[in-house]
């Protein structure tokens, strides 16, 4: 709980301050993301889940497989605040320093951190509302993109990996 208040506190103190007469973007603007989607990066099998935005935040997760096992994993946080909404990424677990803040809905989600090595800028692209378009660039410009389908949500049965907790 006391790491839940340090997280919000930090988005209370970070996020970017709207320009003046610009109305600050809400959770309502990227709700459409809650759900799972799949799709692919090269090798690897995508599957990314969101929750609804609840309480000011929507958690997510994202597991990269391959051949069923998966090879790496992140969590993220969409917090809004009076300034905004801020994607935290949390690559492995562990949050990182930098926050992204939405910066632009024209079509595509862009959050954007200028000061942050790579990626400057993490822009989910929607394609109708079954399909999205993610994207991360670099400050030069050069970007990675991928494509992801709505999926099912599975709520199997919760397994213990081998050994035990």
């Amino acid at each position: 709980m006391k790491s839940l208040i340090w997280i919000l506190a930090v988005g209370f103190a970070v996020g970017p301050k709207p320009a003046a007469g610009q109305t600050p973007f809400t959770l309502a603007d990227i709700s459409f993301l809650r759900g799972c989607w799949t799709g692919d990066m090269g090798s690897l099998d995508m599957l990314e889940q969101w929750s609804d935005p609840d309480g000011g935040v929507m958690l997510g997760s994202t597991r990269y497989l391959r051949d069923g096992r998966v090879v790496d994993w992140e969590f993220g946080m969409f917090l809004e605040t009076e300034s905004g909404v801020t994607l935290w990424p949390y690559p492995k677990g562990e949050r990182s320093p930098n926050g992204f803040p939405l910066v632009s809905t024209n079509g595509e989600y862009v959050f954007e951190n200028l000061n942050h090595d790579f990626p400057v800028r993490i822009i989910y692209a929607r394609a109708g509302d079954e399909a999205l378009n993610p994207r991360i660039e670099g400050r030069d410009g050069k970007a990675r993109g991928w494509s992801l389908q709505r999926a099912p949500c599975t709520d199997g049965p919760a397994t213990t990996p081998t050994g035990g907790y």
